[in-house]
């Protein structure tokens, strides 16, 4: 009988999720096929996982997690050198299939903000996936954590005006334009982190069709919004 990790749930196709892994969940694990064990904790995988990755040709990562002290400085439960590495296996498929070990539950929470999900689905997500585990403080993390200091590939809708050319670190895929290099085009600042960790052919499809449904409905909005602005600004004048 097949045994899954601890909590063991999908987060997007060849990404999966668990707290912990055990021994007897070995022949569960066999058939993902993993390429990738991304460990985000205190502690080091034991002897018994990292023997089995090597049997099996599985590259662990050991995101280590220094002890966590509530203060003014040091909130956050998850450093910010953590999430940025974090971030560059999942939105990488060179290290597919992917299974994430995260003890908290809330590096997902982490990439469901990324994903644009809102908050509420978010922490129920969060309830659903840590039953007991879960914390008040875990969820005000996953809340207050900004995404704006990470350096992530940033995608936006190709204006059919703009010539996008062979600047580097910037390629046209159909309608969107993907940055993925610092300082590239445009004046928002980023990360301190280095964006070639997001090389574009290697970047999922569930999370450059995400961006683009999010642009549209963006773009949908504020032309919604300057119509019936434009209205209301003519229905002042008269």
């Amino acid at each position: 009988m097949l045994a899954p990790p601890e909590l063991f749930g999908i987060v997007e196709e060849n990404i999966y999720r668990c707290t912990e892994i055990d021994p007897l969940n070995f022949p569960f694990l066999q058939t993902l096929s993993l390429n990738t064990i991304l460990s985000i904790s205190q502690e080091k995988p034991s002897p018994a996982v990292e023997l089995f990755a090597r049997e099996h040709n599985i590259k662990i990562t050991h995101m280590q997690l220094p002890a966590w002290k509530i203060s003014e400085e040091e909130w956050k439960l998850l450093p910010d050198a953590v999430v940025q590495r974090s971030l560059s296996y999942v939105l990488n498929t060179r290290y597919y299939p992917l299974l994430i070990i995260d003890l908290s539950c809330t590096f997902i929470g982490v990439l469901r903000k990324l994903q644009h999900w809102n908050l509420s689905s978010i922490i129920n997500e969060y309830r659903e996936m840590s039953f007991d585990r879960s914390q008040y403080l875990y969820e005000l993390y996953i809340e207050l954590v900004d995404l704006g200091k990470f350096s992530i590939p940033r995608l936006r809708l190709l204006d059919s005006t703009e010539n996008v050319g062979k600047t580097m670190g910037v390629v046209k895929r159909d309608g969107l334009v993907i940055e993925t290099c610092a300082g590239s085009t445009g004046d928002e600042p980023h990360g301190q982190y280095d964006l070639s960790l997001f090389p574009v052919e290697s970047l999922p499809e569930w999370y450059i069709e995400q961006e683009r449904m999010w642009l549209e409905d963006k773009s949908q909005y504020n032309d919604i919004k300057r119509i019936v602005d434009g209205k209301r600004k003519a229905v002042h004048c008269v």
